[in-house]
């Protein structure tokens, strides 16, 4: 009985103390929490990015895409809408070739991504390995601007270009 009283008094002091707690800490830990499940989110979008080439899986690459976002592949070559950025994967891509066999990835320390309420940025490079010799094909970058859409981070505008200098 003793036991029963000092764990139900116990019980009621962390209840009371939890309660009582510093609101602008447990605002700022949570504040600090979802900052790092967004961090998380919008690195899954990198994750499926390079997925979605390496399989060819154009559904998965346009589930990436908000409705309205733009993508530019080149010197005054921007399109915009999901309609417009498949063909641009479809068409002009070398990654989503029947022919090409490439792995996609990008080094760790080469990605970057930062987080502002309801919006982001995604940075990366794209290393493009062929599967067969194991040899580097091609180095792209990615600069990216996100947004939480209806819960669910997606790609808004992309600007893809080289990230090898030119002779």
């Amino acid at each position: 009985m003793r036991r029963l009283l000092i764990g139900g008094a116990l019980g009621a002091l962390v209840v009371s103390l939890a309660a009582c707690g510093n609101s602008s800490s447990s605002s700022s830990s949570e504040q600090a929490t979802q900052i790092q499940l967004d961090r998380y989110a919008i690195c899954e979008i990198e994750k499926n990015f390079h997925k979605a080439t390496s399989k060819h899986d154009i559904e998965l690459m346009m589930s990436l895409w908000a409705p309205n976002a733009t993508f530019t592949v080149g010197p005054g070559h921007t399109v915009t809408g999901k309609t417009e950025i498949r063909e641009v994967w479809l068409k002009e891509s070398k990654a989503f070739k029947a022919t090409t066999s490439w792995v996609s990835d990008t080094p760790a320390y080469k990605l970057q991504i930062t987080v502002n309420g309801d919006k982001g940025t995604l940075n990366f490079q794209c290393h493009y390995v062929d599967v067969k010799t194991g040899e580097v094909q091609v180095i792209t970058a990615a600069d990216q601007e996100v947004a939480r859409m209806n819960g669910k981070w997606l790609i808004t505008s992309m600007v893809g270009g080289s990230a090898t200098l030119s002779p």
